[in-house]
């Protein structure tokens, strides 16, 4: 049977949304912390103890006079205890709790803000819970696995005026600010079009696999949630979560969420998107995971600018941007450009349209929990970055090209692939 075929069922297996209840009542407190602005120092809970919230724990724990975290959960006991000890390590005391269950957490009215550190099929229903509770939240990249799921995350954070920050923090790297504010000041001219390069997996696992008992202390089932049940083993837990389509969707949502928002950014599409979008992905043929191996689709913007995302075996991720006075390439760790005239100019001031700036991602955060203004990487906007990496991901899968009405967040004229803007959810679990 074609790779292909095979990760197009399993990908549709999880693609209608599902109507069941939360296992648990959802109560919004009352009180200050769930009305406005919290006292001077900003109380914190982490949900997700793993490889990605290391640098939260690390950022968080340096501003001791004005941040204090409370809580941490994970479903892995070991991970949550080690979590807690390490906070309550800097803080001189015993007074981190940890929990198993996320909506213990959630439901404390003395926590102002939750960061969600999970894998990305957890991320809708974290952030929704959390915010329904009256907590602001910080949400690691990609911002959710479907698009509607996407859109029910802004919807929450409207409604409970919550404060939404995506974990893209190239929003707050000046270099990446600097490029995209030069773009849409047209300083390469017209632009032809936009090259992102992210890398390829970096994890691998045998075509075939066995299960293996669960470890003691690990809440299987809990890990799950509402993706569909499957037998544990260690490679498909963790870290390797973003190679299994029931829980990311691979390099696509973990790169290209990063590299792709800047091209969002510099087209001045934040609060839109794409109009059409197709690609070709190489997915493995059977084995544990099933994510692409190898990305290559492009979308396309009404003004007719192409967006084309592609595996790169060399150089890491990169964004390039081609226009009629020539190239620029951006990184995390370096910029250039096919003239270095066009990086002198990129630093001069007076530009007539300028973007907000950032300095730091954490602390742009924190300061819009204390103001409610909105963040610099706004729950809207991430909603819409991450929603091009959907419409690659679901391109690859069926293999055609596809128009997108991205006021309507629908694909036109094609039921089959709308079906795939959302996922079902495995009970009690679903998206309300």
């Amino acid at each position: 049977m074609p790779a292909s075929s095979l990760n197009r069922r399993t990908f549709l297996k999880q693609s209608a949304v599902a109507g069941a209840a939360l296992a648990a009542p959802l109560i919004l407190p009352s009180g200050l912390r769930a009305q406005g602005a919290p006292s001077k120092k900003i109380t914190i809970g982490i949900i997700g103890c793993g490889n990605i919230s290391t640098g939260h724990f690390s950022t968080l724990l340096g501003y001791p006079d004005t941040v204090r975290i409370l809580a941490v959960c994970d479903v892995d006991r070991e991970r949550r205890d080690e979590a807690a000890a390490q906070v309550d390590q800097a803080y001189g005391s015993r007074g981190c709790k940890a929990y198993n269950d996320f909506r213990e957490l959630n439901q404390r009215p003395d926590i102002d803000a939750v960061f969600i550190c999970t894998p990305d099929h957890w991320h809708a229903l974290l952030a929704i819970d959390a915010m329904r509770h009256g907590k602001d939240v910080y949400v690691e990249k990609p911002l959710t696995l479907t698009i509607e799921e996407g859109r029910a995350m802004v919807h929450a954070a409207r409604k409970y005026n919550r404060v939404a920050q995506h974990g893209t923090q190239h929003r707050s790297m000046k270099r990446f600010h600097d490029v995209a504010e030069f773009i849409r000041n047209d300083g390469l001219g017209r632009l032809d079009r936009i090259e992102c390069f992210i890398p390829p997996n970096n994890r691998h696992v045998d075509a075939t696999w066995t299960p293996e008992p669960v470890p003691s202390g690990l809440d299987w089932d809990m890990w799950l949630g509402p993706a569909p049940w499957r037998p544990y083993h260690s490679l498909g837990c963790h870290y390797n979560f973003r190679f299994i389509s029931e829980s990311a969707y691979g390099q696509v949502t973990n790169w290209g969420a990063h590299y792709l928002d800047i091209g969002q950014w510099a087209l001045d599409m934040d609060n839109s998107g794409p109009v059409e979008v197709e690609g070709h992905g190489e997915f493995p043929s059977s084995g544990l995971f099933t994510n692409a191996t190898n990305v290559d689709f492009t979308v396309r913007y009404a003004n007719g600018v192409p967006m084309h995302c592609r595996t790169r075996y060399e150089g890491g991720g990169t964004v390039r941007f081609v226009g009629e006075r020539g190239w620029l390439d951006i990184a995390r760790g370096k910029m250039s450009a096919s003239d270095n005239a066009l990086l002198r100019e990129m630093q001069a001031p007076g530009k007539k349209i300028q973007l907000p700036l950032s300095n730091n991602h954490h602390e742009n955060f924190l300061e819009c929990v204390r103001s409610r203004k909105r963040p610099i990487a706004d729950v809207e906007l991430g909603h819409r970055t991450t929603t091009v990496c959907n419409l690659g991901q679901i391109a690859m899968v069926l293999g055609r090209k596809l128009r997108w009405n991205p006021a309507n967040e629908e694909f036109i004229d094609d039921p089959g692939a709308n079906t795939l803007r959302g996922r079902a959810m495995r009970a009690p679990w679903a998206l309300i």
